[in-house]
């Protein structure tokens, strides 16, 4: 690579960085309410929330790396241009096309890296989110209750303990309700057992039991294993989207060949061609952030931006789309959108190209011209300028 290329290379790195971090701390932080609300019986909620959120950061990922490119390569040639950079390049004998040259590098690599993604690293997330999300719903990862505290973890089942001895885990006056049978101990611990969940071992008690009679029945006990369920048990309904998505490549190619069914087979193509579809786009995604990141001359305009990330959704949500459907011609339509796309690309980099720098952005405002002038005629201009002279007086007078 030559100076130019690598300094170009250079100038992407670090908006690729913060914008793909942003979006995975954004989409953590939306999710991070929903995942509390599954640990409320977890011993240690920290810990296993962590793990989750890391589980679920290539999933984050795969869609922060197109917006990264996307902003990243838009980003950096509007710099340029306003800093007068490309005037310069221009001056030296570089044109749009050299210039594009470690853009659609970096690009490429960053396709592959979303293949190695899609491929492997997210479809193992997703299974160990699963095995997680069925450990927590076991008790698999413990029991936690204070003191005095009335634990109601589904209806018909309460748990209550009067102290707890935090080092050696034996709850002492404990007070349990599961469906028709109700004990109370002297004390006891939580152990794990396995597929059938929490398994509570209570000594010196006494159990009441509701006989199909309706007469209650009284029997003390020494020692007593008594399975209590932490979750109640929610139907997964999983689309075929869901369930490949936790499939490997190999696996994923195997189902797409020898499925049992043809809508199996369908859907498992569907999902394969989904995964390399992304990937290729991604590689065209610098093309757009050169055409749509450009400002005009002496201009600041940034609707580009704005277009680009909304291309960047529609092709996503138009391909996730398409693989719901599972039907047959899936990859054929996906290929089809990649190409509209493609050419689409192509031809704002070769208008780019005949009229200068900024010509898309030029006639992305040209284009607004009509919404500006029906603002107008509402008036919204003249509210906007009066809000600064109505809080004047207040200003002032408060001095």
């Amino acid at each position: 690579m030559s100076a130019i290329d690598l300094y170009i290379a250079r100038r992407l790195a670090r908006p690729f960085l913060a914008v793909s971090a942003v979006i995975v701390l954004l989409l953590t932080l939306e999710n991070s309410r929903r995942l509390m609300a599954l640990l409320g019986n977890v011993e240690q909620p920290v810990a296993v929330l962590i793990k989750l959120m890391l589980y679920l950061v290539p999933e984050y990922l795969g869609l922060g790396l197109l917006i990264a490119v996307f902003v990243s390569v838009a980003v950096v040639f509007r710099d340029f241009a306003l800093q007068g950079e490309l005037d310069i390049f221009a001056s030296i004998g570089l044109s749009p096309r050299r210039l594009l040259r470690a853009p659609l590098m970096f690009g490429l690599a960053v396709a592959l890296l979303h293949v190695g993604l899609r491929a492997y690293i997210e479809p193992a997330g997703e299974q160990r989110l699963d095995a997680l999300g069925t450990s927590i719903a076991l008790g698999n990862l413990g029991l936690s209750i204070a003191p005095g505290e009335f634990l109601r973890p589904r209806p018909g089942t309460m748990f209550h303990v009067d102290a707890v001895d935090r080092s050696t885990g034996i709850f002492r006056g404990l007070l349990v309700q599961s469906r028709s049978l109700t004990a109370a101990a002297r004390e006891g611990r939580v152990i794990n057992g396995g597929h059938e969940g929490v398994l509570l071992r209570l000594f010196d008690g006494h159990v009441v039991v509701t006989s199909p009679s309706g007469r209650l029945e009284v029997t003390s006990f020494q020692a007593m294993a008594m399975p209590i369920e932490l979750m109640a048990a929610k139907p997964v309904h999983m689309t075929p989207r869901h369930r490949n998505d936790r499939l490997m490549f190999g696996d994923l190619w195997r189902a797409a060949s020898h499925a049992p069914t043809e809508p199996e087979r369908a859907a498992a193509r569907a999902a394969f061609g989904s995964r390399f579809v992304t990937a290729a786009f991604i590689a065209l995604v610098p093309l757009f952030g050169f055409a749509l990141g450009v400002p005009p001359k002496r201009s600041t305009s940034a609707l580009g931006l704005g277009l680009g990330i909304m291309l960047i959704v529609g092709f996503v949500q138009t391909i996730v789309a398409i693989e719901d459907g599972a039907n047959a011609l899936a990859p054929l339509f996906q290929v089809a959108i990649l190409f509209g796309f493609a050419c689409v690309a192509l031809a704002m980099l070769r208008a780019q190209i005949r009229r200068g720098p900024g010509a898309i952005e030029a006639m992305l405002v040209s284009a607004s011209q009509p919404a500006r002038h029906l603002s107008r005629w509402f008036g919204l201009d003249r509210l906007m300028m009066r809000l600064p002279t109505d809080r004047q007086p207040i200003l002032s007078a408060g001095r």
